[in-house]
């Protein structure tokens, strides 16, 4: 075996197109038609073995599961950082997924992740007689990106290790990545918006991995019973305070007052 390599790959794409479901096909082999939204990031790991210079090569694919709701550019834009691939995930039965792959997903990750492999999907294949568009259309998308693209079906499994594997050879040619720095507008803010600053900011100041910082506000929402979708102010202030518990195990409380100062700032532009 030539050796292991380690690589960081995303996969993004609209709300409801099944993006957790795929990784869940891939990596459990398991399906669940049940709709979850994940909050911020989710990432699991995944071993696959692929031709190097005709010798095999183990790759190691740490999956960031990226929040699908378009006014969480920031927690999306940091965890595009260091990404070296991407999966990009529309719903053959919804047309503006596929639009806002061109329009929104693909830019945002370029702009921060470069010029990367990626690997088109229109999922959801399976719901023949539904289809807003077809293949053809999302293989222009994929064209003029130099990418490859695939119909897929998280249910019945079609492509789907196709398309990681697709990804996995792509990985492996080498080609290279770019950093591009954030950028941070000042404007009123939806309570989307909002939230999405405050997970980012407890992100950078958290002294932890993004995933792990990521699984911490997780719980906190899920213990609180905020709803990503609709967060309210309240909502939003209770999430402060217990980020604020959290950091008590880490940061000093001169920090922590800060931290808390400069998340109900935010809440204040609510």
């Amino acid at each position: 075996m030539a050796g292991k390599m380690v690589k960081k790959v995303c996969l993004l794409g609209d709300s409801s197109v099944g993006k957790t479901s795929l990784i869940r096909k891939y990596v459990y082999n398991t399906f669940d038609d049940s709709y979850i939204a994940t909050i911020g990031t989710k990432t699991v790991k995944k071993e696959l073995k692929v031709e190097y210079f005709g010798k095999e090569l183990e790759l190691v694919l740490m999956i960031w599961d990226i929040l699908g709701q378009k006014e969480y550019r920031r927690i999306q834009s940091m965890s595009f950082q260091g990404t070296s691939g991407g999966l990009v995930v529309c719903d053959i039965t919804r047309r503006e997924t596929l639009d806002s792959l061109r329009d929104y997903w693909v830019p945002e990750l370029t702009k921060i992740a470069g010029k990367i492999p990626l690997v088109f999907m229109a999922n959801k294949c399976d719901l023949v007689g539904k289809e807003e568009f077809d293949g053809s259309e999302l293989g222009k998308l994929a064209e003029e990106n130099g990418a490859s693209y695939l119909l897929t079906s998280a249910k019945t499994g079609q492509n789907v290790e196709n398309a990681f594997l697709a990804l996995g050879k792509a990985l492996v040619s080498g080609k290279g990545e770019a950093e591009v720095s954030l950028k941070v507008e000042d404007s009123k803010m939806s309570p989307a918006e909002v939230l999405d600053n405050i997970f980012s900011h407890f992100v950078e100041h958290y002294g932890q991995e993004t995933d792990f910082a990521m699984a911490v506000i997780r719980k906190q929402c899920v213990d609180i019973g905020l709803d990503i979708h609709a967060p309210t102010k309240g909502a939003v202030a209770k999430l402060i305070d217990r980020l604020a518990e959290v950091e008590k195990e880490v940061l000093s409380p001169g920090q922590i007052g800060k931290n808390k100062i400069e998340r109900r700032n935010f809440l204040l532009r609510m």
